[in-house]
């Protein structure tokens, strides 16, 4: 399980590694370098870049004793579909079993998807791409729970939430956009002989990533299914309705 920016490991570790571990999956839920509990670089400005996020992935994969379904959130899931659409050359990993992307950045960038939100909600568009340049959602529980949480959402939950969040904050960006932009988007499509099955997934009240992101998503990979969740906000694995989304995913294992 893959964590997006701004957070970590600990988004997982309560709802969704439980959930799966109940059901009979070995689940693991990763900090990238630098994010989280994991090792800093000093100096960076970046913990890295896509490919040494994926790069890391790989290494992680080979210690398996069998290829994983990845599920990857938000950011993160740029990471995953470099992993699984990458030079198979310098990556030698095993294709994974299946790719879940949740509410995931879609493979040509966010500039599409940023413009759909500058153009329906000006105001709101500067305070959200605010709040992700600064990491600003760190110091206002109020705009956490405007980006990434829904609205009924308890105060004990989204306390807890919201601390765990600074808690494990790093001090770098998961990636530098600006070299993400320029030279690693858009993703390469997937080539013929691509068989990793995906799902894709989004909550219909995600104010980060649109339904027409899922869907750009999903029609990149071909096969893939776009799932819409109603009432789920952009967190779907920490949202009040979090057992929506894990259920929909382990339908879906199940249909593998």
């Amino acid at each position: 399980m893959l964590h997006g920016s701004g957070h970590a490991a600990w988004c997982y570790q309560e709802t969704f590694m439980p959930y799966f571990a109940d059901r009979g999956y070995d689940t693991y839920a990763i900090s990238f370098r630098s994010q989280g509990q994991s090792d800093r670089q000093l100096g960076d400005k970046s913990a890295g870049t896509l490919g040494s996020h994926a790069a890391d992935l790989d290494h992680f994969v080979s210690t398996l004793h069998q290829p994983p379904v990845i599920i990857a959130h938000s950011l993160s899931g740029l990471v995953a579909q470099r992993y699984v659409l990458g030079d198979s050359t310098a990556m030698p990993h095993p294709k994974p079993a299946g790719l879940v992307l949740l509410a995931s950045a879609p493979p040509a960038g966010n500039g599409s998807l940023v413009g759909r939100t500058m153009r329906k909600r000006p105001l709101f568009s500067i305070r959200l791409t605010w709040g992700f340049i600064t990491r600003s959602y760190s110091r206002s529980k109020s705009l956490f729970k405007e980006m990434f949480m829904s609205h009924d959402i308890s105060e004990q939950d989204l306390q807890r939430w919201f601390k765990l969040l600074q808690d494990n904050m790093s001090s770098v960006q998961l990636v530098d956009l600006g070299y993400m932009n320029k030279h690693e988007l858009p993703m390469p499509r997937p080539l013929p002989d691509f068989i990793t099955p995906v799902l894709v997934m989004v909550g219909d009240h995600d104010v980060v990533v649109d339904v027409e992101a899922a869907r750009e998503t999903a029609q990149h990979f071909g096969q893939a299914e776009a799932v819409e969740l109603q009432g789920v906000a952009h967190d779907l694995m920490l949202d009040t309705q979090w057992p929506t989304a894990a259920e929909a995913i382990f339908k879906w294992l199940c249909s593998l």
